[in-house]
């Protein structure tokens, strides 16, 4: 029984982290060589893309749409491509209304070979078709430049946290209902 509860914790924390490093953002130093609208099937990793944009063309019987890509190389000359998609009000909570405005400042970063750090959430899985989702480009000085990821650094510190005041709460709570029985078991 120890192990089963060991390998149900391993699991849940498993998940959790798998959670967390999804859908906080990431961000790739890279160059824009071009953008594209491909209309795509999304089936069955339909959770891995976004909703439908407003005034994107669909086909929903169908089950594709139109889809803005970022076509990026980094320093060692491998290919990454992003999604560009609006997140809207779904999850996770970025709120990107803008991938229109986004495209065109991507296209204009592709125009002057610029160095930029894309900041993105999601995997790249090729065998499934799923891409991260671009959600800001920024101009950087160059390949070698180093991006600190804050956000990820803030979000384990909070985890961490949280996880010691409820540990804690939990250590109480046993004390307190372990108190109460002995004083129950006490009376009689």
């Amino acid at each position: 029984m120890r192990y089963v509860k060991i390998f149900l914790r391993v699991i849940i924390v498993a998940v959790i982290l798998a959670f967390l490093d999804y859908t906080l953002p990431s961000r790739d130093v890279v160059r824009v060589v071009g953008t594209e609208v491909v209309r795509t099937n999304i089936g069955a990793n339909s959770l891995f893309w976004a909703q439908p944009d407003t005034g994107t063309a669909t086909n929903l019987a169908a089950g594709n749409r139109d889809v803005r890509f970022i076509n990026t190389v980094r320093a060692n000359e491998n290919a990454r491509v992003y999604r560009n998609e609006d997140t809207g009000w779904g999850w996770p909570p970025y709120f990107k209304f803008s991938s229109g405005d986004l495209q065109a400042e991507a296209q204009q970063l592709a125009k002057a070979e610029q160095w930029v750090a894309v900041t993105h959430y999601g995997w790249r899985f090729t065998v499934f078709s799923i891409y991260p989702n671009a959600v800001s480009v920024s101009a950087v000085a160059g390949p070698g430049v180093t991006l600190i990821p804050w956000t990820r650094i803030i979000a384990a510190v909070l985890l961490v946290l949280l996880g010691i005041i409820v540990w804690r709460v939990w250590v109480r709570v046993r004390e307190w209902v372990a108190d109460k029985y002995d004083r129950i078991k006490a009376r009689f």
